[in-house]
């Protein structure tokens, strides 16, 4: 981490620091004026609740911000109140006496002395993720491509462009060279036998990258399979290989690792504590780690503050006043979309069973003050990335990766409720593959995977980040394209599918091309989700039944009864002619 970040990282802290101890000294006058009204004998409980916190808030926030001599003295006031009310002990003279040798011992504390050795983050600082509003790299890829056999450079170039790439064909390895020393591509597909020698492609790509101080990713292809040639390739730097013919998919995967290099969008973590300053502090650390934060202070305003936050984990205290931390949780289990949000209590409560309660309602995990930054961030870090994993599993569809039936219905709803509120246009494309059933009867189910794959990355690459994509069931799927009439929408779609009906696809050495069909309703036009699904797959139907391989727009008509008869389409499942 630099040197400036440092400074400012101990500016803020230091900040909080003396905020705890400007508020320190009221604290402990409140809990004088609380101690002196208990009587012995009696049960006012609210008042030892208030205590309880009081103390709690001292130990933890104290331990955050590095002041050792209070630990002692607030967490035995702290276990005292706790019993009692546990316990439902009431007031005891007892009581009354420890509490107040606790209290006098933190009034002697001189905490302005205290604060001055305060070194600072003693961690370093991890990475950042994707600075705020990343988005997902949308530009195509520089990708070369070397084979001297024109017809083969030409075809897989126009194909990999399908899938969001711009690859640039070569036949030579000096038109090569020359290229890459003038603009240097994200990745390099190189052909193994050339003119110039049986292993001419691999020695090529060896003696580019030790001219340079970071190798280019490479994937060979060629009509030799041989250990030999494979060998050769490994040992020149090369990162995959293909054998001839290379299918299209298979390399646009491998390319897709090779390349990505966007990182992941930051975690969005909702922080909720009574105590202003040590939210500030855990805000301040887990956004120095790249995460994007949210405080709440009070527990009723937390709903508020997750509503369009998209949060991926709670930090939650324990003790919080008028509701507790596992209130909270019961709270929120109880709404729906939050049933599966991770929450996490970090509080100073060390007693293994009033932890295990508190975790009894639906909490994931406890964290224990004084919590280390970088133990706060590993934490925090670890489980986000298994929510995420766990509502991608939930979200998405496991082949092709996109929303699933259900996924895209509420997307549909969402989209309908926001662009009513904005007076904005949208539409919904169903499409579907054609003659898909003969695929999969002709070439086997996991050929026709493939078809589904391609046509899944294809529409992932070539939209737009706002447009919504799902796989509506089988081989439908369902695209929705906000801010577009239905003229745009169609010209969208017809660009979509002329380049997918350029993919080649192979089977047992049987080369095959796919297209689609499909149809398109227009928002407001059709004013609810219903009626835009029903209106889409019927203009979809008209495209099937008037010569496939093409895009149709909804009308409000009904379908003419002379028109000639077609295979039924699915519906969310079956599989299309």
């Amino acid at each position: 981490m630099a040197s400036g970040k440092n400074e400012s990282f101990r500016e803020r802290k230091q900040r909080l620091r003396q905020s705890f101890i400007a508020q320190f000294p009221g604290r402990l006058a409140r809990a004088r004026e609380l101690l002196a009204g208990l009587t012995s004998g009696t049960d006012p409980r609210a008042e030892l609740e208030t205590l309880h916190l009081i103390f709690h808030t001292i130990k933890g926030s104290g331990a955050s911000f590095g002041f050792d001599s209070i630990n002692a003295s607030a967490k035995a006031a702290e276990q005292a109140l706790r019993e009692a009310l546990d316990q439902n002990a009431g007031v005891t003279e007892r009581l009354i006496l420890d509490l107040d040798q606790e209290l006098r011992t933190l009034e002697a504390l001189d905490l302005v002395l205290e604060a001055s050795p305060d070194p600072g983050p003693s961690f370093e600082i991890p990475a950042r993720q994707a600075a705020d509003g990343c988005t997902r790299e949308r530009r195509q890829r520089l990708v070369y491509l070397c084979d001297d056999d024109p017809i083969i450079a030409q075809e897989l170039s126009g194909q990999l462009s399908c899938f969001g790439y711009q690859v640039i064909p070569f036949v030579t390895l000096d038109a090569l060279r020359h290229a890459f020393l003038s603009e240097r591509p994200r990745a390099i597909i190189m052909d193994v036998v050339f003119p110039e020698g049986l292993d001419a492609g691999p020695a090529a790509i060896a003696a580019l990258n030790a001219s340079i101080e970071r190798p280019v990713p490479c994937v060979f292809m060629s009509s030799r399979n041989d250990f030999s040639a494979r060998l050769r390739a490994v040992q020149s730097g090369g990162n995959a290989y293909c054998a001839k013919p290379v299918n299209a998919v298979e390399m646009a995967e491998i390319l897709d690792q090779l390349t990505n290099r966007n990182p992941p969008e930051p975690y969005h973590i909702l922080i909720v504590d009574d105590d202003p300053d040590v939210a500030q502090f855990f805000s301040m650390v887990l956004e120095e780690a790249g995460m994007v934060t949210r405080v709440s202070n009070e527990p009723e305003r937390v709903p508020d503050a997750l509503d369009g936050f998209d949060a991926d984990l709670v930090l939650m205290d324990l003790y919080m006043p008028n509701c507790s931390g596992p209130d909270l949780a019961r709270v929120l289990r109880q709404m729906p979309g939050y049933l599966g949000l991770p929450i996490i209590y970090v509080s100073s409560e060390t007693n293994a069973d009033r932890q295990f309660k508190a975790l009894e309602v639906g909490a994931d995990g406890f964290l224990t003050k004084p919590l280390a930054p970088e133990r706060l961030i590993a934490e925090v870090h670890l489980r986000a990335e298994r929510m995420r994993t766990l509502r991608s599993l939930m979200i998405r569809d496991g082949l092709t990766g996109l929303f699933n039936h259900n996924t895209i219905l509420q997307l549909l709803e969402v989209t309908k409720a926001a662009c009513r509120r904005s007076q904005t246009n949208f539409c919904l494309a169903m499409i579907d593959v054609d003659h898909f059933k003969s695929v999969n009867d002709t070439y086997g189910h996991p050929v026709g995977d493939q078809v589904l794959m391609a046509l899944s990355r294809t529409l992932r690459l070539r939209l737009r980040e706002v447009d919504l994509v799902g796989r509506y069931g089988g081989e439908e799927f369902a695209i929705i394209l906000v801010g577009a009439d239905a003229e745009h929408a169609k010209s969208i779609m017809d660009e979509l599918r002329a380049d997918f009906a350029e993919v080649s696809f192979f089977a047992d050495g049987v080369e095959f091309h796919c297209a689609f069909s499909g149809g398109i309703a227009a928002y407001p036009q059709f004013s609810t989700a219903s009626a835009l699904v029903d209106a889409a797959d019927r203009a979809l139907y008209r495209a099937k039944r008037t010569g496939r391989n093409r895009v149709e727009i909804a009308t409000n008509t009904t379908e003419p009864a002379n028109m000639p008869p077609a295979e039924p389409i699915s519906s969310g499942g079956g599989e299309a002619q």
